[in-house]
């Protein structure tokens, strides 16, 4: 297991993740958002109807469920800590260290 943050316009969240996701960040975060959500039947509890129009309405411990679930339900992700700065301003230890996915 390693460690990532996610966001999603919030204060960014330490995970700890299996290493193929944190090795393979971004395809696994796009690849939720992008592809799963909108074409697979168990993604449908995310998507909303909103003035006729179907938008989809997920976070970062939504991703963290369906890897846990459906991706990696042997070796299950967990939140470690809320960091207390947003994705978008990570102080340099974080920004270095850590992958980083803003959803």
């Amino acid at each position: 297991m390693k460690e990532v943050i996610l966001s999603h316009d919030s204060k960014a969240m330490l995970y700890s993740v299996p290493d193929e996701v944190a090795d393979h960040l971004e395809e696994y975060c796009m690849d939720f958002a992008c592809r799963w959500l909108w074409q697979d039947p168990r993604g449908a509890k995310y998507l909303k109807e909103c003035n006729g129009i179907t938008v989809a309405c997920y976070g970062a411990p939504d991703f963290i469920d369906y890897l846990n679930t459906y991706r990696f339900p042997g070796q299950p992700s967990a939140l470690l800590r809320v960091l207390d700065c947003y994705g978008y301003d990570l102080p340099e230890p974080y920004a270095k260290t850590y992958p980083y996915f803003n959803f």
